[in-house]
């Protein structure tokens, strides 16, 4: 009777669909990355970030659809318009930075960025919401951007390349993250009062006429062989963003955070598998810096809230 209480925790239960959903996304990463590999090989334009996050978004709409629908009208009734409005713009500005960074940068380098994700958070909450950060929270963000430093210079300390070049590339993945951390924190609200269907469906009717907009200027129709891979895209997007929502109605945020690292191993296998890339020393290096940082701040903010409680 204990095993199936802990089996059926919330904690596990919401670790459990983050991990699922690390592990769509990570595919979702391998196949934005094919599509720019495959174009370079082929030396063929590629197709836009912002049109392959239409048609992503497009396709997984329509495997959506039936899941929410099976709610019925309440699929359609949400409780703050101005949050679902706000989490589309910034989900979209995110999804676009990850793009251009996963057709420039090797898989393993954009995935490792995703674990800034908290630390950013924290200090975006020092400066704007004037939250104390003390020196836990101080150590941890500054471990995590020396492990991003690593991570995004490998190639400068090889004497491959130079610090220009690749702070001007590092701000994409750090762009994303710092939305994705947004976008984590105005769903986690959301799921207070909505269902994953009504939060995941409006999601994907808001950012749509995003992307489509942004993509129009840039517009190249796909190839016959190419259409396949955006179905596909848009079935595990579909996939992620349910075992997303359903991880945020189970555990609380903090407590999901070093699921993620079942992220970072997807990526990597898929880079060596299917892309040749093999993770550098200063990749892994850098990598293991951010996660342990993060693992160290979340262990830090939950006996903070435990003591606080008591």
């Amino acid at each position: 009777m204990l095993q199936e209480s802990v089996f059926f925790s919330p904690a596990l239960r919401g670790a459990l669909f983050k991990a699922l959903s690390c592990l769509c996304f990570a595919g979702i990463y391998g196949c934005v990355h094919y599509f720019s590999h495959s174009a370079k090989t082929l030396g063929i334009p590629p197709l836009p970030a912002t049109e392959l996050a239409f048609f992503e978004t497009f396709f997984a709409l329509l495997f959506i659809l039936p899941w929410a629908l099976k709610t019925g009208k309440t699929a359609f009734i949400i409780t703050q318009p101005s949050l679902y409005m706000g989490r589309a713009i910034v989900v979209s500005l995110g999804v676009i930075l990850w793009y251009i960074a996963l057709s420039q940068m090797s898989l393993v380098q954009v995935v490792a960025f995703k674990y800034t994700t908290p630390l950013l958070t924290l200090l975006g909450a020092h400066f704007f919401l004037r939250e104390p950060c003390g020196w836990g929270r101080g150590s941890a963000i500054l471990c995590s951007f020396m492990g991003a430093l690593l991570v995004s210079g490998g190639d400068f300390f090889e004497g491959k390349a130079n610090w220009q070049d690749l702070t001007f590339l590092a701000l994409y993945p750090l762009g994303a993250t710092a939305c994705h951390a947004l976008a984590a924190i105005f769903g986690k609200k959301q799921s207070r009062n909505d269902s994953p269907q009504t939060i995941t469906l409006y999601l994907l009717l808001l950012t749509l006429p995003l992307f489509a907009v942004a993509s129009f200027p840039e517009w190249i129709t796909p190839l016959s062989w190419q259409w396949p891979w955006l179905i596909f895209m848009g079935g595990l997007l579909a996939c992620a963003y349910i075992f997303l929502s359903q991880a945020y109605v189970a555990a609380e945020i903090i407590y999901l955070i070093p699921v993620s690292f079942t992220r970072l191993i997807a990526a990597a296998a898929i880079g060596m598998t299917f892309f040749h890339e093999w993770p550098t020393p200063w990749t892994w290096t850098g990598s293991f810096l951010i996660l342990g940082a993060t693992i160290t701040l979340c262990h830090y903010e939950i006996k903070r809230k435990s003591l606080s409680a008591i």
